[in-house]
This record gives C-alpha cells, structure tokens and sequence, in this order.
C-alpha cells in the first residue's frame, strides 16, 4: 500500500468510529462523565485532524508546492481545482483544532468538541476527491 493508501484507510477507520460514537455524544456533559468516551473521541478527532493534514501534504508534495506549517499545508489543496473553495476553508480549522486538542486539552472546550463531531461531511467529501485521486493516479 502506498502513503497515501494507508493514511485514506486509517482516515476512513477513524471517520466511521466518530458515525458510531456520535450518538453516545448528547453534549458535553457526556464527555465529563463519561472518560473512555472523552478520550475515544478527542483521539479519533485528533487522528483525522492529523490525517487530512498528512494527505494534504503529501498531495502538496506530489505538486512539488513548498507549505510552512500544517494550515498551510491543508490550504494548498486549494490550488488543485478538484477541491471546492468552500471545502478547503472548512479544512483550514484542522489544524488549529489539532493544536488545541493536544496543547490545551486541559482546558479544551468539549462544547467545540461536540460541534466537530457533528461536522464529519467537509471530511467525508475530502475522503472521497482523494480516493478518486489515488484511483487517476494523479
């Protein structure tokens, strides 16, 4: 399997376990209570967070673009024409989410946790143009 083949099916693992444990989220006292839950989900989050940056970056790589840091990195999926404008400015939050969840965890706010749980089709449609991709061999 190739980089990116490996990270859409680590991609994909991760967006279905937030599907299943999205109805375990009634908010964020959910998450106070309940400590598997909290970490199932900061992980899973924190992973796809991780994961469209590293794809994004790869496919930057593949352009033979030059990023500074993870945002740009996701926001140089705007100079291929297969990503929607609308789509990459939703991605762009990535990576400051990843940077919160991992340095500010302690303070981390749950109810923006529970918020990206409810938003899993920008990276639902971000699964799909790379799987296509992958399939051009582009």
């Amino acid at each position: 399997m190739t980089y990116l083949v490996e990270r859409l099916v680590e991609l994909r693992r991760h967006v279905d376990h937030l599907h299943a444990l999205r109805p375990q989220v009634t908010g964020r006292r959910a998450l106070e209570r309940d400590l598997s839950l909290h970490n199932d989900a900061l992980f899973s989050l924190l992973m796809v967070a991780q994961l469209v940056i590293d794809i994004a970056g790869e496919l930057s790589a593949r352009r033979g673009d030059r990023f500074e840091d993870y945002t740009d990195a996701v926001r140089s999926l705007s100079r291929d024409t297969r990503f929607p404008p609308e789509l990459v400015t939703e991605l762009e939050r990535l990576p400051g989410f990843r940077n919160v969840v991992i340095h500010e965890y302690v303070a981390l706010d749950l109810d923006r946790v529970v918020e990206a749980l409810g938003r899993l089709e920008p990276i639902e449609q971000f699964l799909e143009i790379v799987r296509r991709i992958e399939g051009e061999g582009t």
